[in-house]
């Protein structure tokens, strides 16, 4: 999974850290790893059963009040990425405190 991460804003790792943990006996949608960038996380599942759906949770942090668009959010197959799925990209708006 690409996961977009809006310009502006910081993904909390822990997050998908908690996740690694709490999926780890799982036998589908078990996260293995994931890889932090500037625009995205890179998130590796082992498997995931066919007509199976989980829920990735996560939390963004603003660095500073900004209108923004998040980057698109993509999930394919990792041998045959033909096989894939886009998610929309989402506006954030923050505002000074």
């Amino acid at each position: 999974v690409d996961l977009g991460i809006p310009p502006g804003f910081e993904l909390l790792s822990e997050d998908l850290q908690k996740m690694v943990e709490k999926t780890a006996g799982a036998k589908s949608g078990r996260l293995e790893k994931f890889s932090m960038l500037a625009t995205q996380a890179i998130l590796y599942f082992d498997s995931i059963a066919p007509r199976d759906s989980f829920e990735v949770r996560y939390r963004l942090r603003a660095k500073y009040p900004i209108h923004a668009q998040a980057f698109a959010s993509r999930v394919y197959e990792y041998y045959d990425p033909s096989i894939n799925a886009t998610a929309k990209p989402v506006h954030f708006e923050v505002s000074g405190r």
